[in-house]
């Protein structure tokens, strides 16, 4: 097998590799740079841009066509393997003038996917500015075809929060005779059809994939920028410090508010969508840690789990397989805030995703529906803090009542309450009276794109601060 890829090489590059071509080497994870520019620029270009260079993968491509063909001369025929090409002018499309701002981080992405989609076997090599080559040594065309599909989609999920399964396409490349070599494209609709029609459900190879969604949100979604990770700080009113930083997902919207967490998918029940939601902003948000742990900042990182990425075996262990590259210095500062739990959830059922996630953090957080929710399941599944988020604009007065009822029902079940969406002086008062251990929101602070070191503050520095954000008395 190691000949077989070292052939391939060899083959394809000869005495030297051209610059255009980027050739994949093994390195360990997390450790590259984090580029300058975000995901998403704060202003469009001034500029119209040209439209983007015709698709790689177009079948009019000498030197493309001449490289793949010595691939073909030096395979070993008695093997299966297949080649493959992607193409990103979809995407260069999609995205329109934010191109250029984010072209970067979209390789970058595009490069740690098929890294953890391919085998040690397996190779890629990008091809001119919008193309990549990836070679299989074992699967066949079928099977190598859906798993270039599940990277263009699980791209598209996380850059556009949709995907749409006729606009995705690998192309095969075959060789015919007459040593003419040809890339035929194939669809994701038609993988997906055909797959339907030969009953093949293979989850392994398939993965979640999903047609785009239609509906209401369209209209939300359509000016909605590509995802940010963003972090908030939490409050220990206990120990006086900013300590926790929750990771959590954003999309920002010209003249709108921003959409958060699992509303930047265009299907929120899209399990595909959710997923591949999470897996980004866990990626995104340890890499940050780890930049932040090696220049000396210390601090506890949030990262948000939805139920439905544990609760399919097939999922769960692709959350756990970016769980398992944490450096274990970094495992004392991880925690986990799992959302959707859904009532009446058994606590057998519970408890094994919470043992699941504990190797990998100090600890794990569950969000409650409402301020009556049963919390009883948590405490028996080994979860230690239950949070409560508050409506935007929330009257202390309507919900001081239903602060004091959660704060006493997590108490009683020896959970420390968590209370996000605190804005004001005044509903800081009623939780900190009624045992709420930790707070969050405008008053203790705001989003931000990169975690701070620990600090101590107390409520005296708010009031010094004046951060009394709906107004009136400090008191």
């Amino acid at each position: 097998m190691r000949n077989f890829m070292a052939s391939i090489f060899k083959g394809l590059f000869g005495g030297g590799v051209r610059a255009s071509e980027t050739v994949v080497q093994p390195r360990p994870r997390y450790q590259r740079p984090r580029p300058s520019m975000p995901l998403v620029p704060t202003e469009p270009a001034a500029t119209a841009l040209p439209p983007p260079p015709p698709d790689m993968a177009d079948g009019h491509d000498p030197e493309l066509s001449a490289k793949l063909r010595r691939i073909f001369d030096r395979r070993d025929p008695t093997q299966a393997g297949s080649i493959h090409l992607l193409g990103l002018g979809g995407l260069h499309e999609e995205l329109g003038p934010r191109w250029p701002a984010v072209a970067a981080r979209v390789h970058q992405l595009t490069a740690k996917l098929l890294d953890q989609h391919l085998t040690p076997h397996d190779a890629w090599f990008r091809h001119g500015e919008e193309a990549y080559v990836v070679v299989f040594a074992q699967l066949g065309a079928e099977q190598a075809r859906l798993i270039c599909a599940k990277v263009m989609e699980q791209l598209q999920l996380v850059l556009l929060g949709h995907a749409d399964t006729e606009n995705i396409r690998v192309h095969t490349a075959m060789r015919e005779i007459g040593s003419d070599v040809l890339l035929v494209p194939t669809s994701l609709k038609d993988m997906l059809s055909a797959v339907r029609k030969e009953a093949v459900a293979d989850a392994a190879l398939a993965g979640p994939i999903t047609v785009r969604p239609e509906g209401f949100r369209a209209p939300m979604m359509a000016r909605a920028g590509p995802p940010q990770v963003r972090y908030r700080p939490v409050w220990d009113v206990q120990k006086q410090v900013l300590s926790l930083y929750m990771a959590r997902c954003c999309r920002e919207r010209p003249g709108r508010t921003p959409l958060w967490g699992y509303d930047c998918l265009d299907d929120p029940e899209d399990m595909a969508g959710i997923l591949a939601l999470d897996l980004h902003v866990a990626r995104e948000a340890i890499e940050t840690a780890l930049e932040l742990y090696e220049n000396r900042f210390r601090f506890l990182l949030s990262l948000p789990l939805h139920f439905e990425s544990l609760a399919v075996t097939a999922r769960r262990q692709e959350v756990m397989t970016v769980l398992r590259s944490i450096p274990r210095n970094l495992l004392p500062f991880i925690t986990f805030h799992l959302w959707a739990v859904p009532d009446g959830v058994p606590t057998g059922r519970l408890s094994e995703l919470v043992s699941a996630l504990k190797p990998f953090g100090r600890t794990v957080m569950m969000e409650v529906a409402g301020p009556t929710s049963d919390v009883s399941v948590a405490e028996a599944a080994g979860i230690r803090v239950v949070n409560l988020t508050l409506p935007p604009g929330s009257s202390v007065e309507r919900w001081a009542p239903e602060v004091v009822r959660f704060a006493t029902q997590a108490v009683r079940h020896r959970l420390m309450p968590a209370v996000e969406g605190v804005d004001s002086l005044a509903m800081e008062d009623q939780c900190e009276e009624a045992g709420v251990r930790f707070l969050s929101g405008d008053l203790i602070g705001g989003w931000v794109d990169v975690p701070e070191h620990v600090v101590r503050r107390s409520r005296t520095d708010f009031v010094r601060q004046g951060v009394n954000l709906r107004g009136g008395s400090p008191n």
